[in-house]
């Protein structure tokens, strides 16, 4: 199954298509919506989007992997990743785009 991945340049020229905003102007409100969700995470561990969802910083803790080709087991660190979890308003409208399928 190929996975479709959403580009940055996809993002600014849909929203150029949609809105007319030029694509330089359109770059740098995302950069700045980004940094916005980075700035956020890193003083709070939390962004919140009303209406759309919630990304927050996760600690995992160091262990083992393990290569499931070559069954060699190392040792991962731990680190810090960040989820993210849709709104209600967001999971309906991807199940109703699923069930239209």
């Amino acid at each position: 199954m190929k996975r479709d991945n959403l580009s940055q340049d996809d993002l600014l020229k849909s929203v150029y298509k949609k809105t007319g905003i030029p694509i330089s102007f359109g770059k740098k409100i995302l950069y700045t919506f980004f940094n916005i969700i980075i700035d956020g995470l890193n003083r709070d561990g939390i962004v919140k989007l009303s209406g759309f969802g919630t990304f927050k910083v996760l600690k995992k803790t160091e262990r083992i992997g393990r290569n499931p080709k070559t069954k060699v087991e190392y040792k991962i660190n731990s680190r810090k990743v960040v989820s993210f979890y849709p709104s209600e308003k967001v999971k309906k409208q991807i199940t109703n785009l699923t069930s239209v399928k």
